[in-house]
């Protein structure tokens, strides 16, 4: 084709509403499993406007359903660096895509500067803090991989086994591909995994709040560090959207926003962890004040640095070895939640 022919190519005027209508075309073929079709629609859609952000994202469900996951992380890095559509959700397809191809590096290297913008919508919040989570675990872990496409590729029976595995990383796969079917036999496998209390508690704690999103309305006991209680999931409230949460990490905020962002985003992280293990049970005893300074000494003393005595001498009216103890619980759930992988590396 020459520059001439190009050009006039490039320079397509459509019909009105032309675009519009392929769009929709492609995503009604896109609902009915038709991917191919939708990805052709898409296409050609994209010769008329390629940065369309509906177009280019459709162009990414597609090549998800077709298992061209390489290719779709290709768009959604476009998408990310040129800015078109809404960046969150591009970032969450883009992180999700990474943890099923198993470049867990990347996820890291990515999260790590996103969060500590400290800008992070709630709604994405929740489930980027958990590939962040898991993603710094399966780095250097030499165990059995399951791509993306391994998994989805897997029938149901064999996906359900995978939550019976030894290894944490692999039940970790098995929940990420069943955590949002609502299937009968799905929420009994998830039922069973969240009453056994040997299973990592993070673990359990995603698929728990799974069964909260499914509106599961059976009982449930939940046995974690000495406690138990009976709860229905539908009637749960998610992590992010507990009150008591954010007002430990107000006083956090408050105090380190300042002087140390850097020791606030590993302090954020640090209790975001600790919440999540221990969901649906909260720090005991209940006093958000406390617990912000308990995470606060956790992370300085891991990291070698000055604690602020008499920060900690307002907010709790404690001396520093009277926190001990509720520092210990943090250090114990924190190795609990990473034993299984550590039995796994060594095993």
């Amino acid at each position: 084709m020459d520059e001439n022919q190009e050009k006039k190519k490039t320079n397509i005027i459509p019909y009105p509403n032309l675009v519009k209508r392929l769009i929709e075309k492609a995503m009604d073929a896109l609902k009915d499993k038709r991917s191919k079709e939708a990805y052709e629609l898409f296409q050609e859609a994209a010769q008329y406007e390629p940065d369309h952000p509906q177009v280019r994202f459709g162009e990414v469900l597609c090549l998800v359903e077709l298992g061209r996951l390489e290719e779709a992380v290709e768009q959604t890095t476009s998408l990310l660096k040129e800015g078109i559509g809404d960046y969150y959700d591009n970032l969450q397809v883009h992180i999700s895509l990474l943890v099923q191809l198993g470049r867990y590096e990347e996820v890291v290297e990515l999260l790590d500067v996103v969060l500590a913008e400290n800008r992070l919508p709630k709604e994405h919040a929740e489930s980027l803090y958990q590939l962040l989570h898991f993603s710094r675990q399966m780095i250097n872990d030499d165990a059995l991989t399951f791509t993306g496409r391994d998994v989805t590729d897997l029938v149901d029976d064999k996906t359900l086994l995978m939550l019976k595995s030894e290894h944490v990383r692999i039940q970790w796969q098995a929940i990420h591909v069943l955590k949002e079917i609502d299937d009968p036999g799905v929420i009994n496998a998830f039922v069973e995994y969240v009453e056994n209390d040997s299973h990592d508690l993070l673990l359990r704690s995603i698929v728990l709040e799974s069964l909260h999103k499914l509106g599961v309305s059976k009982q449930v006991l939940i046995k974690k560090l000495g406690m138990e209680m009976p709860i229905v999931p539908k009637d749960l409230t998610p992590v992010f959207d507990q009150a008591y949460a954010n007002e430990i990490l107000t006083y956090i905020s408050d105090f380190l926003e300042q002087d140390n962002p850097n020791l606030l985003e590993m302090t954020t992280q640090l209790c975001w962890s600790h919440i999540y293990a221990i969901y649906p049970f909260r720090p005991e005893p209940f006093d958000p004040k406390l617990w912000a300074t308990v995470f606060y000494i956790a992370v300085s003393n891991r990291m070698g640095m000055e604690i602020s005595e008499e920060w900690v001498a307002v907010m709790t009216g404690l001396e520093l070895e009277d926190l001990d103890e509720f520092v210990h619980i943090v250090e114990e759930v924190e190795h609990l939640t990473f034993q299984s992988i550590d039995s796994f590396e060594n095993s």
